[in-house]
C-alpha cells in the first residue's frame, strides 16, 4: 500500500510539472476555460476567444481527460480543448 501511494504522489509531482516552457499560444477557435479540471463542464469561469494569445502553465490529468491551464488575455484557467497555434518563445 505504500508504494501505491508513493507512486501516487510521484506520478503527481511529475505531471504537475510544466512541459511548456516558453510557449505562446494562439487559439484557433473558442474553447471554454474552468477554474479547475474537474469543475462541471457545462459551468466555464470564462471563454478564450479565437485569436486569442494564451502561455501555458501546467498540465493536468483528472478522470480521464487531459487539462492544460493557461493564461490568457481574458484570463486564467483550465482547458480541455487543445485548438492552438503553439509557438516556442515569446
Amino acid at each position: 500500500m505504500t508504494r501505491f501511494l508513493l507512486l501516487a504522489i510521484l506520478t503527481a509531482m511529475i505531471g504537475a510539472c510544466s512541459k511548456h516552457g516558453d510557449e505562446k499560444w494562439t487559439a484557433l477557435q473558442d474553447m471554454p476555460a474552468f477554474a479547475e479540471p474537474n469543475d462541471d463542464r457545462s459551468q466555464p469561469i470564462f471563454t478564450v476567444k479565437k485569436g486569442e494569445s494564451c502561455v501555458p502553465l501546467a498540465d493536468r490529468v483528472a478522470k480521464i481527460y487531459a487539462y492544460t491551464q493557461v493564461h490568457c488575455e481574458s484570463g486564467t484557467g483550465w482547458i480541455l480543448d487543445d485548438f492552438f497555434d503553439k509557438h516556442g518563445g515569446k
